[in-house]
């Protein structure tokens, strides 16, 4: 890029943004010597953007800092996690912000805080701001039976109750029925939903304790 070119597209963003790219530009290039260095270059050209940011992230670390191999490895896992994790809730479509998720339900933002400090709404965190995921919306309207499901799952954390509702399976004739997928089906009464209140208070009593 060209001084000119990126002048030119610095313009388009504020002071604060235009700062940022620069610092980003700067450490990417440091860490593409790294790379080269590494001998993982010719890797990174055929990664996804997932996996790059994921290398990019491990070479960094393994840069500047100072903490045991092991520790590394405990970080790096945790990285890769969060990052199937995301990945996992774009292909269940993706999630929205606060702001977004009022919109929906047609209530304030604060309504919106107090329902998910009261478990009645599922929100996690992304880059330290909280998203909510879109698959537990139904037009206008939360999912029949989620602020229910949520409630009685208690305060585990935001990834387990994604995972209660997205990848669990309790129907024996319905085997790769999931409880988010019931609930959309088959709504708040019947057997399905009595099976899901008990298994949501018995998976949130055995993650508690």
């Amino acid at each position: 890029m060209t001084t000119t070119t990126r002048n030119e597209l610095n313009n388009t963003f504020s002071a604060e943004q235009a700062a940022i790219i620069e610092r980003m530009n700067m450490l990417s290039a440091e860490l593409v010597v790294s790379l080269t260095e590494n001998k993982n270059l010719s890797r990174a050209l055929s990664m996804t953007d997932s996996e790059l940011v994921k290398l990019m992230f491990e070479t960094q670390l393994e840069r500047v800092s100072e903490m045991s191999p092991r520790e590394k490895r405990r970080i790096a896992h945790l990285n890769d996690g969060a990052i199937r994790f995301a990945e996992r809730l774009n292909v269940l479509g993706g999630t929205c912000r606060a702001s977004r998720a009022a919109e929906i339900l047609g209530v304030k933002r604060q309504t919106i805080n107090n329902r998910l400090k009261a478990n009645r709404l599922l929100a996690v965190k992304t880059g330290g701001e909280s998203r909510f995921p879109l698959f537990q919306f139904d037009g206008n309207k939360l999912v029949v039976g989620v602020e229910e499901i949520l409630h009685l799952l208690g305060d585990i954390s935001p990834v387990t109750k994604t995972s209660f509702l997205t990848a669990m399976y309790f129907f024996d004739n319905e085997p790769t029925l999931s409880v988010i997928d019931a609930l959309k089906q088959y709504g708040s009464s019947g057997k399905h939903m009595d099976e899901i209140r008990r298994q949501a208070k018995l998976f949130g009593y055995q993650v508690a304790h």
